[in-house]
């Protein structure tokens, strides 16, 4: 956006334009595009060998080989796989909000902490504030590390409370500086309230990474998926039965020809029952570790730090500031 003022000498905010809408070329291709991600996501190796065994096990049920079907109430079958599937997804997307709720509230209470060192300082020297920003940077760094690590022990957890109270003493070295004698006067307490915020949201989140979702649960969703489509092979079959033509043998008999090798019908059932449960395991498993960054709906880390990694350029100054930053980043690219 660009800077405008308003015939007073003031400056006013940037204005902000927005994008226009697509065009109906644009969109279509863009529909197209959303499709093709929804197939490429489904349609997975492990899916593929799914399908590949289903449809194994269903040939080797038909007419032409064991010769065996049944029929059963689908309703049952399908309220008993998806059910659990849909339940384990809905509460692995629960643990994610919470997640995002918590590094939200621990993201304000690190940007709150900082104005402080920045605001406060009596000779305004921006020594407080530069030494700050780092000690929160490295609060921020054994936080991120401890969430997204898959090794998770004593001492990493310990890393995170060391960067604490190596914040905590910084703060008490700062209350002179800022105009109080004692750490616990006026406003340090309140910076001290934020501190605890901080460690608050941070044991908020950790919960939540330590902890998963049921695992009898997921133990359960994970041998039905693997065993249902495999299973209800005699199932898609019976849909062969009513799959009859008559036709005449060379003698003039009258011969009913069904589904010798399975039917259109019965593969069609197996193949998109499998990919339909198989889809939802694979949404489930994604969603149980928001914290990696691995996944399309896990935790945008790159996001969450992009204002925590610039403190310092934010103020009365700082759009001149991220303007330099960018003219230097964009000339070392260029080099």
């Amino acid at each position: 956006g660009t800077m405008k003022g308003d015939g007073k000498g003031r400056r006013q905010g940037p204005v902000l334009e927005l994008e226009e809408e697509l065009g109906a070329w644009q969109e279509l291709v863009e529909n197209c595009s959303t499709f093709w991600q929804g197939v490429r996501f489904a349609v997975t190796p492990h899916a593929t060998l799914m399908v590949f065994l289903t449809c194994i096990l269903t040939l080797a049920c038909s007419k032409a080989v064991l010769d065996f079907s049944f029929d059963t109430s689908m309703g049952i079958v399908a309220v008993g796989t998806v059910f659990p599937l849909v339940f384990s997804v809905q509460s692995g997307f629960a643990r994610r909000e919470r997640a995002l709720g918590e590094l939200a509230g621990l993201k304000a209470s690190a940007i709150t902490v900082y104005l402080m060192f920045k605001t406060w300082e009596k000779e305004a020297t921006g020594k407080w504030a530069a030494e700050a920003e780092q000690l929160i940077g490295r609060v921020l760094d054994d936080i991120e590390w401890y969430l997204r690590t898959s090794k998770r022990n004593e001492n990493t957890g310990n890393a995170v409370y060391d960067s604490f109270s190596h914040l905590a003493t910084k703060m008490a070295e700062f209350a002179p500086a800022a105009g109080f004698a004692r750490p616990g006067d006026g406003g340090m307490s309140r910076m001290s309230q934020y501190l605890r915020t901080m460690m608050q949201n941070f044991e908020g989140v950790r919960a939540i990474r330590d902890s998963e979702t049921p695992v009898g649960l997921r133990l359960f969703c994970f041998a039905l998926i693997h065993s249902a489509p495999i299973m209800l092979a005699p199932y898609w079959n019976h849909f062969c039965q009513e799959d009859k033509v008559k036709t005449e043998d060379i003698l003039g008999t009258t011969i009913e020809l069904s589904g010798r090798f399975g039917c259109q019908a019965g593969y069609y059932m197996a193949v998109a029952y499998t990919l339909i449960v198989v889809a939802l395991y694979r949404v489930q498993v994604e969603l149980e570790d928001p914290f990696d960054g691995n996944g399309a709906d896990d935790i945008k880390w790159e996001i969450w730090r992009a204002q925590l990694d610039q403190l310092g350029n934010y103020g009365a100054d700082g759009p001149e500031k991220r303007a330099e930053n960018s003219r230097r980043a964009a000339a070392l690219r260029g080099q």
